[in-house]
């Protein structure tokens, strides 16, 4: 394990997407019989969600700006000690005139020790001149003309900047297209993978990649440490997985799981009640607005959530999951769909880009999930917002809602990712017993 196969890929240039780039190497390191554990360098979802569909492995999520070192590395030994290789996602800020001070590629390359793979986007290099030269052991070529003479290019760059070019994926328009259009947390079609894999292995060069990768720095492996004693509470938490809900942090199920829980899937689109024994429902992320209508015709389900809550019973939504909770829906094309009702609010469809920023938040009222006072770190959603309903943000008076977090009763629902895995003190409330409360009201009753 301490002598793992690693690399860094990222982007250099500002507007460049690397993900054909990324699926294409991937697939190639799969056909040659290499199984890579891809791993984000955000912890943002979805992440590099086509890693799962062409590898068959889940991403994996890291962070320096979440992360102390010690856990970073442990996190990644024991998600990457099983592959042949493991390769960590994003954009290099090397070039930055003020380095971001949060989620850094350059930081997690410096923990892991990873050799750099920084993609040059050719088409970017046309617009805009070539960037300065990066911190980084080889070059992939992305977006390349047919009508440049390709193998003058990959000379002329390397003379300049002395670092080999292992790889180059031409402009591929008909691929990029196909793959722009398969939805996240659907599965491509298998020739997908094969035009991208047959596009790139004309300029594939598997030895000088092997040579970067392979002289990867051996060292010593983190020791396995408990990050927390076994709770004496185990409870069976339900967790939504389907079309509509599908994005969790595999570390934090992982770690629900390694601690003693039950974890049990359901779907609140066919499903018509909660699994047996349920004490945590956990609703993820994913895409409720392109299921609004199934999941509000679901009344079953919706009404077995309300009676788990009226009974006691504890959910956390997060971020889609939260819009779901919510007493109505916006999608995207304006529409409103009736939702759970249980959370005091209305769920509006903002962005579909995919974007999040990274916030620190107080909890400013005490909920099963955390404690008033209690600092939450983790990255802000730009999909959804929250409009209050029949409850005001920001108020003088005591109030559940904050504008990113809902905690009513034993109802937490939250526009922020968090990784409840590097979150130890949100993790063991998940082993808490939670303090009697009043019962909710029924949430139908609420007046429009």
């Amino acid at each position: 394990m301490p002598g793992l196969p690693r690399f860094a890929i990222g982007t250099i240039q500002d507007g460049a997407d690397s993900s054909a780039i990324l699926a294409a190497l991937l697939e190639t390191l799969r056909r040659e019989g290499l199984q890579t554990q891809c791993f984000a360098s955000q912890s943002s979802l979805p992440g590099p969600w086509l890693a799962r569909a062409v590898t068959g492995l889940p991403a994996r999520y890291l962070d320096s700006w979440l992360m102390e070192r010690e856990v970073c590395r442990d996190l990644f030994f024991r998600a990457a000690g099983t592959a042949d290789l493991a390769a960590v996602a994003g954009r290099f800020d090397s070039l930055k005139a003020a380095p971001d001070a949060g989620a850094s590629l350059d930081a997690l390359s410096n923990w892991l020790g990873l050799p750099r793979l920084a993609i040059v986007n050719d088409s970017l290099v046309e617009r805009h001149g070539l960037p300065q030269r990066p911190r980084a052991e080889a070059i992939l070529l992305d977006h390349t003309s047919r009508q440049r003479d390709l193998p003058a290019v990959i000379t002329d760059l390397e003379a300049l900047w002395g670092l080999p070019v292992v790889g180059a994926l031409d402009h591929a328009d008909g691929v990029r297209r196909q793959l722009a259009a398969v939805v996240p947390g659907t599965d491509a079609p298998p020739a997908l993978w094969e035009r991208l894999a047959a596009e790139f292995r004309e300029h594939w060069r598997s030895r000088r990649f092997a040579r970067v990768v392979e002289g990867t720095d051996s060292f010593a492996a983190p020791c396995d440490h408990a990050i927390h004693d076994l709770p004496s509470c185990r409870p069976t938490v339900a967790l939504a997985y389907d079309e509509a809900f599908f994005e969790y942090f595999p570390s934090t199920v992982d770690h629900l799981e390694m601690l003693g829980a039950q974890v049990v899937d359901f779907s609140p689109l066919r499903d018509e009640g909660l699994p047996p024994g349920t004490e945590i429902v956990y609703l993820g992320c994913g895409r409720p607005e392109a299921f609004a209508r199934e999941l509000s015709e679901n009344h079953c389900m919706k009404s077995a959530l309300r009676s788990h809550v009226a009974r006691g019973g504890r959910v956390y939504g997060e971020v889609g999951g939260a819009a779901y909770l919510c007493q109505m829906l916006e999608n995207p094309s304006g529409e409103m769909h009736r939702m759970c009702g249980i959370l005091p609010a209305i769920a509006r469809f903002c962005s579909a880009d995919g974007e999040s920023d990274r916030v620190k938040l107080t909890v400013r009222h005490e909920n099963w999930l955390a404690q008033a006072g209690a600092v939450l770190r983790g990255y802000r959603s730009r999909r959804w917002c929250f409009e209050p309903f029949n409850c005001h943000f920001d108020s003088g008076r005591k109030c559940c809602c904050q504008p990113d977090l809902i905690g009513c009763n034993r109802v937490v629902g939250s526009l922020l990712y968090l990784q409840f895995s590097v979150l130890p003190e949100l993790l063991q409330r998940f082993f808490q017993l939670p303090a009697r409360s009043t019962p909710i009201l029924d949430p139908w009753q609420i007046a429009s």
